[in-house]
């Protein structure tokens, strides 16, 4: 029997810009701030409204807080605005978590 994976989406609202013009979201930029902090199949999508992390074959069942974590990283070194409220950051509600299972 092949053991379950996992993929895991957060959205939320796309933070505001700490930068005054657009290089901290640059593809290249995104893929290699993907890279230093979640690597493996990892994909971040911004639109004017919303951010989504979307990261594919975990091999254990997600825990929403530290990926919600781990966004935040992504987005701080991405420029945007993510508070922290005792070292944790505070993603824009709202935050919203889709857990899959998928074939191994």
């Amino acid at each position: 029997m092949t053991q379950p994976r996992y993929t895991l989406t957060i959205t939320c609202r796309r933070p505001s810009n700490r930068a005054r013009d657009d290089f901290h979201v640059q593809p290249e930029r995104i893929a290699r701030t993907l890279a230093t902090f979640i690597g493996g199949a990892a994909e971040l999508t911004l639109t004017a409204r919303t951010a989504r992390l979307t990261v594919a074959d975990l091999s254990q069942l997600p825990n929403p807080k530290y990926w919600q974590q781990r966004m935040g990283d992504v987005l701080d070194c991405l420029w945007m605005n993510v508070p922290r409220i005792r070292g944790d950051y505070q993603l824009p509600s709202p935050v919203r978590f889709d857990i899959r299972e998928t074939a191994a």
